[in-house]
C-alpha cells in the first residue's frame, strides 16, 4: 500500500472513530434515562461500539497513525445542551432516541463513505462486519423512536425492517410506529 493511501485508510478510520465516539457518547446519555431492557439494550449498542472503536484504533496504529482521541464537538455540544435541556423540561426518553437514532445514521453513513475507498481486504472486512451491526441498530432505533415497542424490534432484528406480521401481533404502539416507518421510508431512509 502506498504512504498516500495508507494515509488516507488512516483518515477514513479515524473519521469511522469519532463517528463511533459520538455514538458511544449518544447512547450512554440515553441509557441513564431508560431503566430496565431499554437502558440495558443501549449500554450493549454502546458496548459495541467501544469494541468497533478498538478495532479501528488498532487499524490506525498498524498503518503507524495516530488514532483519534474522542467524541466530536458537534456531539459534545449536542450532548451539553440536551443536558441543559432537561434541566428545564426533564428526561424525555423519545428525545433520547431520536438523539440516538440520528448519531446512528450518521455512523452508518460514514461507515458507506469509507468503505467506498479502496481498502485492504481484511480492512474492508471488518467495517463490513461493523457496518452490519450499526445499520441494524439503526433500523431497531428508528423504530423505538417513532413509538415502537422493544419486543418487536428485537424480533425484527433479522429481517430487513420492522413488519406488523413479524411472528408476533402488533400493539397499537407497534402499528403506528409501522406506519410512520413506512411513510419514513422505512428501511431505505437513512
Amino acid at each position: 500500500m502506498s504512504n498516500s493511501s495508507a494515509k488516507a485508510v488512516q483518515s477514513a478510520l479515524n473519521r469511522l472513530a469519532i463517528a463511533c465516539h459520538d455514538e458511544v457518547l449518544a447512547l450512554d446519555s440515553a441509557a441513564r434515562k431508560f431503566g430496565g431492557e431499554r437502558g440495558a439494550r443501549l449500554r450493549h449498542q454502546s458496548a459495541r461500539r467501544g469494541i468497533f472503536l478498538g478495532d479501528l484504533r488498532a487499524g490506525v496504529l498498524a498503518l503507524k497513525g495516530v488514532p483519534a482521541a474522542g467524541a466530536s464537538y458537534r456531539a459534545q455540544l449536542s450532548d451539553a445542551l440536551r443536558s441543559v435541556t432537561e434541566l428545564v423540561t426533564g428526561p424525555q426518553q423519545r428525545a433520547a432516541y431520536v438523539s440516538c437514532a440520528r448519531t446512528t445514521e450518521r455512523t452508518a453513513r460514514a461507515y458507506t463513505r469509507a468503505l467506498g475507498l479502496d481498502l485492504p481486504a481484511d480492512v474492508r472486512f471488518g467495517l463490513v462486519r461493523q457496518q452490519a451491526e450499526i445499520d441494524n441498530d439503526s433500523r431497531e432505533l428508528r423504530w423505538l423512536r417513532w413509538g415502537g415497542s422493544l419486543s418487536h424490534a428485537q424480533r425484527s432484528s433479522d429481517a430487513a425492517e420492522p413488519t406488523a406480521t413479524s411472528g408476533v401481533s402488533a400493539g397499537f404502539a407497534d402499528r403506528r410506529a409501522l406506519d410512520v416507518w413506512e411513510q419514513d421510508g422505512g428501511a431505505t431512509a437513512a
